[in-house]
């Protein structure tokens, strides 16, 4: 089994290894170009849940490490996202899904996400409720000038 919190809490004390000095060159933000690349990597997230995607764009977008802290406590890794892919795309499963909020934190090579998530069921009316409400902590780490979706853990509301 997989140690979730270790790996949260090992990449923001990799983030910050250095203490003040790396505050002063690194200050945490939830503003400015590193912020705004994850927001639109969330939004490409969430659009993958409607419309799929390849193989190689979900390699691509998560850490080869990544880990997701299931409701009910068991974890998931990035097996199992792939294991769902059917001749290298992955089978949507929502009609429709929005994040209505998105707290972005970036600390120098690591960002934590807080947000709200929500989805309809394929076929649900327009005016329909949502199916699927859940609030969501994510994890990203930059390696090469690249974000990497590393951890999820996430609570149905």
């Amino acid at each position: 089994m997989r140690k979730p919190v270790v790996l949260v809490v090992s990449l923001i004390a990799a983030a910050s290894a250095s203490g003040a000095a790396v505050a002063k060159d690194c200050p945490a933000t939830a503003k400015g170009p590193d912020a705004e690349e994850i927001r639109r990597l969330e939004e490409r997230g969430a659009r993958a849940n409607v419309e799929g995607w390849s193989i190689e764009e979900a390699r691509a977008f998560f850490a080869p490490e990544w880990v997701s802290v299931q409701p009910n406590g068991e974890t998931s890794g990035l097996d199992a996202v792939l294991a769902g892919f059917t001749d290298g795309k992955s089978v949507p499963w929502a009609a429709r899904f929005e994040l209505p909020e998105l707290d972005i934190r970036v600390y120098c090579d690591a960002a934590v996400v807080i947000g709200r998530g929500q989805a309809w069921a394929p076929g649900a009316p327009a005016d329909a409720a949502p199916a699927v409400k859940f609030r969501f902590l994510n994890v990203w780490r930059k390696e090469r000038g690249r974000w990497l979706y590393a951890a999820n853990q996430f609570v149905r509301y």
